[in-house]
């Protein structure tokens, strides 16, 4: 196999770095200056951060900010914050603690970016040669939606996780089995979105094991390393023990038991030189793990979100402020997200099942595509994966037609690139609503951040941006923790407008607001015929609601006005 020289590819990866953060910074230069992120999500990691840089614990991951009186434990990891927040705290005397956000904001995304591309180098480069690197440097700078985890403002931690998996995938690749583990736990101990994929991996290195005796006990290692060092540093104060939403005792413990399962098989390698015994040793390990699982990480196995309220559920289903299930998209969005993956399956496919090339990487390579595809019909964000291996595997592709005319090798560089993908799927999908966008716009948020501080019950989407852009409590958020406050919220605006009088004094509610569409940001389930939402959005607000005006924004507000008995607390 041809080794690895990252001098080629690094000038490339470096300079498409720069470019596209410049590019990307200039389309939404705007925004940034204003801090108002891309996503729901980026706004609250920013809102953690600063709770952070301003005392908050390291292990306090309560968002004071959301929901009722006391606030919601996040489930997210502290890992992500620490870079952002370094470059906030080392720049604030320098520049100030806005202009430090902001290149906080950019820096860490485009720092990510660069690594993504150089993987992809590395993982092509060990597929198919040096001379597939470069071309998989470029289209994993295309590589849709992966590379929009990426752009300036995205600052939550999904970029990162898809460069540990990538990491962890390059390590096993290089029969670093201690690197992989480390990687695959790292990346567990940011979130359980990679569960699948690494799933798939951990397929793959049993099967290689069984095969050849491949060396399994450092891959233990390393995940029973990230494990211990997550428990010692990064456990948070808040720790549930019925959930394996993050890194809680559940998840804990599933990883020592999992890794402890790779240990027994490495101890077991030179006791069992006949292929048949390593089966059978795999599937009784294998089976020994999961009900050790089961018995003392059960919620891993079951519902790792916690049990879902009816009437949450009902209206945000598939968990609050997820992107949901392949099969509930537009045509066009699942177009986007999944155009890039199929070619890159296909690739894969026909390169398996070639004698020629018929190799262990692209058994590994292939796996995860197709288990992140397969994911994605349940939750469509795992499709971020599957297109960032998507790179290296078209790379491939193209190296092959190349020399074979320009049509044809056109052709490949066009259906390989996400970005075109992500081109056909906006044409082909429901034009963005604009009064939708104007709900969480910057000029509303700053309208908004000159109102007296107060708890709104709004949107959720707007409710996210209220926590990151203001100094404003929000009733609910798109957090599958607030499970009270989201039920309070979709309890007030479904009824009837004396009712939700009495809500809102129950949970100290100071605003109302609804964006200026339809159905007023809401799920269609909390406009009920005579609940405040319909009320509000046919005009007819009651008299306990006094009409808030904005400037410079169409956001829907009114301002609870004094009723009695208002120190009730719920």
């Amino acid at each position: 196999m041809t080794s690895a020289r990252p001098a080629p590819i690094l000038p490339l990866a470096l300079i498409l770095t720069v470019l596209m953060t410049a590019w990307w910074a200039l389309l939404g230069r705007a925004d940034l200056a204003a801090l108002r992120l891309p996503e729901p999500d980026d706004m609250v990691r920013l809102a953690q951060i600063r709770d952070w840089i301003d005392g908050q614990g390291f292990g306090d991951l309560v968002q004071a900010r959301l929901g009722p009186p006391g606030g919601t434990p996040m489930h997210w990891s502290r890992l992500p914050d620490i870079v952002p927040a370094l470059i906030v705290r080392l720049l604030s005397p320098l520049m100030g603690p806005a202009r430090a956000e902001i290149a906080a904001v950019i820096f860490w995304p485009e720092l990510l970016f660069f690594l993504d591309l150089l993987l992809a180098g590395a993982l092509a480069t060990r597929l198919g040669g040096e001379r597939t690197a470069a071309p998989a440097v470029a289209l994993a700078a295309l590589a849709f939606p992966a590379v929009a985890l990426f752009a300036p403002g995205r600052i939550d931690h999904h970029g990162l996780q898809v460069v540990l998996v990538e990491a962890m995938v390059l390590a096993l690749l290089d029969r670093r089995s201690f690197l992989a583990g480390a990687a695959a736990g790292a990346s567990l101990l940011v979130g359980v979105e990679t569960v699948p994929v690494i799933a798939a991996a951990m397929l793959w290195v049993a099967g290689l094991w069984i095969g050849d005796r491949r060396r399994v006990g450092g891959f233990g290692l390393g995940l029973v390393a990230a494990a211990l060092a997550g428990f010692a540093l990064l456990r948070p104060e808040v720790w549930p023990a019925d959930r394996c939403d993050g890194f809680t005792p559940p998840l804990f413990a599933a990883m020592l038991i999992g890794g402890g399962a790779w240990l027994m098989l490495g101890g077991l390698t030179p006791r069992l030189p006949d292929r048949r015994w390593r089966i059978g040793a795999a599937a009784a390990v294998a089976a020994l793990a999961l009900a050790a699982i089961w018995l003392a990480a059960p919620a891993c196995l079951a519902s790792p979100y916690g049990p879902a309220d009816p009437l949450v559920a009902q209206a945000w289903p598939d968990q609050v402020g997820e992107y949901g299930g392949l099969l509930q998209q537009p045509l066009g969005r699942a177009l986007a997200f999944l155009g890039l993956p199929l070619i890159a399956l296909g690739v894969a496919g026909v390169f398996v099942v070639r004698a020629a090339e018929r190799r262990p990487e692209w058994l590994l390579l292939g796996a995860i595509i197709v288990v992140a595809i397969a994911t994605s019909i349940v939750q469509l964000r795992v499709a971020w994966f599957a297109a960032a291996f998507a790179a290296p595997v078209a790379a491939q592709w193209l190296e092959r037609v190349h020399g074979r005319g320009v049509a044809l090798l056109t052709a490949a560089w066009l259906l390989s690139a996400g970005l075109v993908w992500q081109t056909l799927g906006a044409a082909t999908g429901p034009r963005p609503d604009a009064a939708a966008a104007s709900c969480t716009s910057r000029e509303t948020l700053a309208a908004l951040g000159r109102l007296d501080t107060g708890t709104f019950a709004a949107p959720m989407k707007l409710s996210a941006y209220l926590i990151g852009r203001t100094q404003h409590r929000a009733l609910a958020g798109p957090y599958h923790r607030n499970v009270q406050g989201n039920r309070a919220l979709a309890e007030f605006f479904r009824s009837a407008p004396d009712e939700a009088r009495y809500q809102a004094n129950l949970w100290t509610i100071d605003y109302v607001a609804l964006c200026p569409t339809a159905t007023g940001g809401l799920p269609p389930p909390l406009v009920k015929p005579g609940g405040l939402a319909a009320h509000l959005l046919g005009g007819a607000a009651p008299d306990w609601l006094e009409p808030v005006s904005l400037i410079g924004s169409d956001l829907l507000v009114w301002r609870v006005r004094a009723i009695a008995a208002p120190g009730l607390q719920p």
